[in-house]
């Protein structure tokens, strides 16, 4: 009985690497990380509110501290929405590539600072906003290609 020809994991990696021949999913990816954007600005706006709110407590150690974070309602509803965020990001890096998938996370930071200006009446200089619209343009560019 011969044994099977051992494979060099040539063909794993091509397996796993990316195919510019196989049809894009730009659409589908654009959409998901739409909401996986929404997920984490408001998963990171929500992680600020309840820190902030921890930080303004009363402190008797790093134990009531540690008690204090991880039973505050936003804390914990940030971190589920940041593991939604992670979890859609997850799946649009399996259809695209990671050139076009990561530039497109930026969108997190236009919206955080939307939602801190908003939410959370933080105060937004003219040169965050001007960074902040450079951003946009940026991301508008690589969602076009």
């Amino acid at each position: 009985m011969a044994l099977p020809e051992r494979d060099s994991g040539a063909s794993a990696r091509a397996d796993l690497a990316y195919d510019p021949g196989r049809p894009r999913n730009k659409a589908k990816v654009l959409v998901v990380m739409f909401f996986a954007v929404v997920f984490g600005a408001f998963g990171d706006v929500s992680l600020s509110k309840g820190m902030k709110a921890v930080a303004a407590m009363p402190h008797s150690g790093p134990v009531y501290t540690f008690v204090a974070v991880f039973t505050n309602l936003y804390v914990l509803s940030g971190i589920a929405l940041l593991i939604g965020f992670l979890c859609l990001y997850l799946a649009s890096l399996s259809w695209e590539s990671l050139s076009f998938v990561l530039p497109l996370t930026a969108a997190d930071y236009v919206l955080v600072t939307l939602l801190a200006h908003f939410l959370l009446a933080e105060d937004v200089s003219s040169v965050r906003w001007l960074g902040s619209i450079m951003v946009a343009l940026g991301i508008a560019l690589v969602a076009r290609t």
